[in-house]
């Protein structure tokens, strides 16, 4: 949508600001904050192991499914309703889980919550971008990622404050205030849109089969080695497949499989990414569990052990960032991705005995990993189109990015439905979800290692130095 933003003043560009800092830190606190709670929502409704991973997942599926298709309509309709309708749809989720009498409730709430955030984050970048001049948009894109991060680091560590002394349902609530701030200080700051663009078809039939596809898999792989699970796993990948097949011919595609076509890096980029968030995001999910149910410690304890990833990652990610400026970013994203398969691996042999101090120290690296992985692999990814299709890119983007997080908590709950089964964690069972804790790692860690490879040839963005001095 081509927008014309009249000159707003110092005040204002602030306000907005905060109103879209504030939106884009609900939604990871939440995603990686709930997953602290799960032993005390388990408790409270008798929920099997099979089914606890569902909870950040029914935020994750619906988030995955709408991103991309919320993308393409808000600029066509307007991004101000779509990221205020948003934040008040998100926030009415999470106070439905808050307040929901039973575990069906409580899941329904956390799929109202994914579909606010999915209408919130596909208009947050692009309201920045659109209302900020351009001399200052690099500056507030820092910003904004850095809350990302911040948020995540917060999410365990305040989440298990809140669970241990107030409840888990502190949790859900606590965000309400943050999410009603955001929508009253949006709503009062930010301009209307206004566009010269016409309106453009809609491709519904590729959203459906998209959506569904992803269901689909995501149900299925979370159940294996049922036959009937297999069963829809492999009808969801078909789906998928016929997914790419018809947006290349579709006339207004929301998945730019085009851009795909004949750009190594773009796309082995975002395969990369896809792995790396396959491979990591459950980590936080596996590791409450274990500390909690397997060592005993509280909600306190576990969420400021987990803390020590988010803080690694916030520190090396800006550093990294500016590196790949001045270094191939495929050799930085590529030593990054290293350096988490190996603690992906050393996760492996995680034990009732481990050193607690120990696996703080894997949490650090696996934190600088990703740190040194994730602004290069971006960089590489935007860099790899030219300016006209940023919008798109960084759209692809962060539709990898929320698959992977799917795919990473089904690969998890396939891992506990295969060793575990439907039975509620107890201490009689601790063994198997140790079991299971330790096969999920394995799995990850060699998935992580084949994104090492499509790191490692996606080609190169800039001439080797021998290349500039010919």
């Amino acid at each position: 949508m081509d927008t014309v933003t009249p000159q707003l003043s110092g005040r204002t560009l602030a306000a907005i600001l905060f109103a879209v800092c504030l939106a884009s830190f609900a939604t990871p606190f939440i995603s990686s904050g709930v997953q602290i709670a799960l032993p005390f929502i388990a408790a409270a409704f008798g929920v099997p192991a099979t089914l606890l991973g569902w909870v950040p997942t029914a935020f994750l599926l619906p988030y995955a499914m709408f991103l991309l298709p919320f993308g393409k309509t808000a600029d066509m309709l307007g991004r101000r309703p779509y990221f205020l309708v948003g934040i008040a749809v998100m926030g009415t989720g999470l106070i439905c889980a808050g307040l929901a009498p039973s575990f069906g409730i409580l899941m329904a709430g956390m799929a109202i919550a994914g579909f606010g955030s999915a209408m919130t984050f596909a208009t947050a970048l692009p309201l920045l971008t659109t209302n900020y001049p351009l001399r200052e948009r690099g500056k507030i894109i820092g910003i904004n990622t850095a809350v990302v991060y911040v948020s995540l680091a917060a999410g365990p560590f305040f989440g298990g404050i809140l669970t241990g002394f107030l409840g888990w349902r502190a949790l859900f609530l606590a965000t309400a205030p943050v999410i009603l701030t955001a929508l009253v200080v949006g709503y009062s700051v930010i301009p209307k849109d206004t566009s010269s663009a016409p309106k453009r078809l809609f491709d519904y039939p590729g959203t459906v089969i998209y959506g569904i596809s992803l269901i689909l898999i995501i149900g299925g792989a979370s159940r294996l080695p049922a036959l009937w699970a297999a069963v829809l796993t492999l009808s969801g990948i078909c789906g998928l497949v016929g997914f790419f097949f018809w947006e290349t011919r579709a006339d207004e595609p929301i998945f730019p499989v085009r851009l795909l076509r004949g750009n190594r890096a773009f796309t082995f980029s975002n395969i990369a990414a896809l792995i790396n968030y396959a491979s990591t995001y459950a980590v936080t999910f596996l590791l409450s569990l274990y500390l909690q149910y397997v060592r005993l410690l509280s909600p306190q304890a576990a969420g400021t052990i987990l803390l020590a990833q988010p803080i690694l990652m916030a520190v090396a990610a800006p550093v990294a960032g500016r590196l790949s400026d001045r270094i191939e970013p495929r050799i930085l994203a590529t030593t990054g991705m290293g350096i988490v398969t190996a603690c992906l691996f050393l996760l492996s042999f995680i034990g009732t005995e481990t050193p607690v101090s120990l696996i703080m120290a894997v949490l650090m690296l696996l934190g600088l990993g990703y740190g040194i992985f994730s602004p290069p692999n971006m960089n590489s990814i935007m860099s790899s189109v030219g300016n006209a299709q940023a919008g798109v890119a960084s759209a692809t983007a962060a539709t990898m990015r929320v698959l992977g997080q799917n795919l990473s908590m089904a690969v998890a709950m396939m891992a506990f439905s295969m060793v575990i089964g439907t039975v509620v964690i107890t201490p009689d069972i601790t063994t198997e979800l140790l079991t299971a804790t330790k096969y999920a790692f394995t799995a990850f860690g060699t998935l992580c290692a084949a994104g090492v490879w499509f790191s490692a040839v996606r080609g190169n963005l800039r001439p080797r130095p021998a290349e500039e001095t010919t």
